[in-house]
């Protein structure tokens, strides 16, 4: 590659969303760093190796929020707002006409670079290689890496104290950012979701395309948690992170004209303070702190190391230590809050979350696991309800089907050799495993033969489905279009492994290419039928699949289950012989 990379795609996702919560009103890209966006330092970094021009990648309903808040970039840098639907890869193909260059720049949303990248470019230059991947070091303390081992029973077996020279994975991670020449676009299927870092990279290496690893050096951290962010606003405050217009701070008092700060007021430097906020009586503010625009501190509060997000408004003598304040939460006064985080809501309501600010590990003592941005609202009545409503169902349904299940016994041993049965490990709530039970509507060999077969694959992401499959049986294929192979599922849902409505339950190795939509789908009981089933056409998008098991699993409901049922039994009336995905 001898011409200067020209365009970077900056892949910004969603809003900035963390317990549930939203932390501001836009992604991660516009979050600011001591009242200046994050989008701010990606740029100069970029801008410094000579890109001209920048294209975002938004999930669906993002773009005009986010053109609204671009404003002005820092020099003479252009930019696109695309919305996007297919993965991380796939949007890469969906904005392949903006890149009209032979190599272009890939970056996340939610990274704080604190490096140059001319030494990347200038070795990607060098070894004439495809992709150029940008990576962090993994560090982890000797006693972290003790392990203790159980056996099948689950008793202890032993315990591995592993020493680090005994390490043999790799202590680099992906920092979400790359270098690749166009040529990696042939790889990427169109109209299709597609993973960049599961499945880009690895059929990459499969095709013998060069890739190598440059090692970020000095300060660069990923946005991943709220405790990320409070951590980066503190970084740039202490001037671990050059500011993007290389402007040192001032004190709030040395510039009224910006605020309103009480003369009885002291705020003490590093402090950032944004226009149209107010500092009243008595008010002390210690550094660093970061207080956004808009405002409003009350008399006799006490910030200590804090964030405080645009419109947000702190009480009458409340004391917040190491916090984080959300675009317009409020605090209320004599309120005392230490290393929280506190947000307002998705909905229009105006309930807020109160969180810890840091998400603490396993192996902290007295670890309580915090709320997660997919973790449904549903009480307990509803939890009661829906288990009690799948025990009488299941119980019904299994003495009301048990001469069907009967005959279709019969019937697939006459039909072709092997068991009556398919079982299948599959992931349960909670990512513990159990078998699921299904009529076998296949050849026995089936699984032998899908190693084969994985070229005449007709769905996107991890899935496999072929249509018009050929290794169903000739009885399968009754029981699949009439549904009553899912017969046996019943057991399933009786022994509480699963439920009749929630999302299908897959394997591990087939959730791989979305960790979010996976830990969401596993915080709930997998089920027989759901959202995505009674909305799927023949040949469904896996991207359709994601956004379904998302809406079930933020609104599952007694009565959304209940409607699903309806549904799935409307469904299976109106046309037996048309079966949609499963």
């Amino acid at each position: 590659m001898s011409q200067i990379p020209k365009t970077a795609v900056v892949l910004a996702g969603g809003l900035a969303v963390f317990h549930g919560f939203a932390l501001a009103p836009y992604p991660k890209i516009l979050l600011p760093l001591a009242n200046r966006p994050l989008l701010h330092y990606q740029a100069r970094m970029l801008a410094e190796v000579g890109v001209k021009r920048l294209v975002f990648c938004l999930n669906p309903g993002m773009g005009a929020r986010v053109a609204e808040q671009l404003g002005s970039l820092p020099g003479s840098l252009e930019y696109q707002v695309r919305e996007t639907s297919y993965g991380t890869g796939g949007s890469l193909k969906e904005v392949e006409d903006a890149l009209q260059d032979r190599a272009f720049w890939v970056i996340s949303g939610d990274l704080l670079p604190g490096a140059s990248l001319v030494e990347m470019l200038a070795m990607h230059q060098q070894r004439r290689v495809a992709a150029t991947l940008g990576v962090l070091q993994v560090r982890e303390a000797p006693w972290e890496m003790e392990r203790v081992e159980f056996d099948l029973e689950e008793r202890v077996r032993t315990i591995h104290r592993i020493h680090p020279a005994q390490e043999r994975r790799s202590t680099l991670r992906p920092a979400g950012l790359y270098l690749f020449e166009s040529e990696v676009l042939e790889v990427i299927p169109p109209s299709s979701y597609f993973d960049l870092k599961e499945q880009l990279v690895a059929q990459l290496y499969q095709r013998g395309t060069p890739m190598w690893t440059w090692e970020m050096p000095r300060y660069s951290r990923t946005i991943t948690c709220v405790g990320d962010f409070f951590s980066a606003n503190l970084d740039v405050l202490n001037s671990r992170v050059l500011l993007p217009d290389q402007v040192n701070f001032q004190d709030a008092s040395n510039n009224p004209a910006r605020v309103q700060v009480s003369a009885s007021a002291k705020v003490f430097s590093p402090t950032s303070i944004g226009s149209g906020s107010r500092i009243g009586d008595e008010v002390i503010i210690l550094g660093p702190s970061v207080i956004g625009s808009n405002c409003e501190i009350e008399s006799g509060a006490v910030i200590n190391e804090c964030v405080i997000l645009d419109n947000a408004r702190i009480g009458q003598q409340a004391h917040l230590h190491r916090c984080v304040v959300g675009d317009g939460a409020e605090v209320s006064g004599l309120t005392s809050v230490y290393e929280m985080a506190v947000m307002r809501s998705l909905s229009s309501s105006p309930e807020q979350a109160v969180c810890p600010l840091r998400e603490h590990s396993r192996r902290s003592p007295g670890y309580v696991e915090g709320p997660k941005e997919w973790q449904t609202l549903s009480g307990p009545f509803y939890q009661k309800a829906k288990r009690s409503l799948d025990v009488v169902l299941a119980i019904l349904g299994l003495l009301l089907a048990a001469p069907i299940m009967l005959i279709a016994a019969l019937a697939i041993k006459l039909d072709s050799p092997g068991g009556i049965i398919f079982r299948q490990e599959r992931c349960g709530q909670g990512g513990r495993n159990f078998t699921m039970y299904k009529f076998r509507t296949m050849v026995d060999n089936a699984e032998d033969l899908k190693r084969e077969m994985l070229d005449l694959n007709e769905v996107d992401g991890p899935m496999f489905k072929i249509i018009h499959d050929p290794r169903i049986t000739a009885f399968g294929k009754i029981l699949r279009d009439t549904n009553l192979d899912e017969l046996p599922q019943l057991w399933n849902v009786l022994k509480g492994d699963m439920s009749l409505v929630g999302p299908r339950p897959l394997s591990l190795g087939e959730m791989r290419y979305n960790p979010k939509w996976r830990d969401a789908r596993l915080s709930v009981r997998p089920g027989m039928s759901g959202l995505w089933q009674v909305k799927a056409h023949t040949k469904v998008y896996f991207n359709d699949w994601i956004i379904n098991d998302l809406e079930y699993v933020k609104r599952c409901s007694l009565w959304l289950d209940l409607k699903i049922l309806f549904m799935t039994l409307k469904k299976m009336v109106k046309d037996p012989f048309s079966r949609d995905q499963k």
